[in-house]
C-alpha cells in the first residue's frame, strides 16, 4: 500500500509542476495566435440587368464556386437578389451593399467584399458580390 500511496502522491507531485510551469508561460508570454481556416463567406448578392427565373439556381452555382475556391459558407450566409440597371455604378453598390448586409456591418464591409461578373440563363448579365468574415 506505501507503494502505491508513494507512486500516486508523486504523480499528483508532477501533474502539479507541470500546471504550475504551464501557468508560468501563458504569464510571461502571450499565447500564439491560432491559425485561421478559410474564409468564409457571409453574404451573397445578386444584381442583374432583367429578372432571374431561377435565383436559387444562380445562388447554388455561385456557392459551388466558392466551395470549390477553398471557401466555407457560413450556416447563416445571407444572400439577396435585386434588378437593378446601375450594374456599373460603384457607389451604388457600395450603397447597395451597406444598406442589405448592414447586419454584418463594420468600416470594413466594402474590404471584405469581392465583386465578379455573371451570366444567367437567357443571356441575362449582372454582378454577384461576395462578403468575407473578417480575417
Amino acid at each position: 500500500m506505501k507503494f502505491l500511496r508513494k507512486m500516486f502522491s508523486g504523480q499528483q507531485m508532477g501533474d502539479q509542476q507541470a500546471d504550475q510551469q504551464a501557468d508560468q508561460q501563458s504569464d510571461e508570454a502571450p499565447a500564439e495566435p491560432t491559425v485561421a481556416g478559410p474564409r468564409q463567406v457571409q453574404g451573397v448578392l445578386i444584381l442583374t440587368r432583367s429578372p432571374l427565373g431561377d435565383s436559387y439556381g444562380l445562388l447554388e452555382q455561385i456557392t459551388a464556386l466558392q466551395r470549390s475556391k477553398g471557401y466555407r459558407i457560413a450556416i447563416n450566409c445571407i444572400s439577396k437578389a435585386a434588378v437593378t440597371q446601375h450594374i456599373d455604378d460603384k457607389a451604388f453598390l457600395e450603397k447597395t451593399i451597406r444598406k442589405e448586409f448592414a447586419k454584418l456591418g463594420g468600416d470594413d464591409l466594402m474590404g471584405r467584399t469581392e465583386m465578379s461578373p455573371c451570366q444567367a440563363s437567357g443571356g441575362n448579365s449582372g454582378v454577384y458580390c461576395i462578403i468575407f468574415d473578417r480575417p
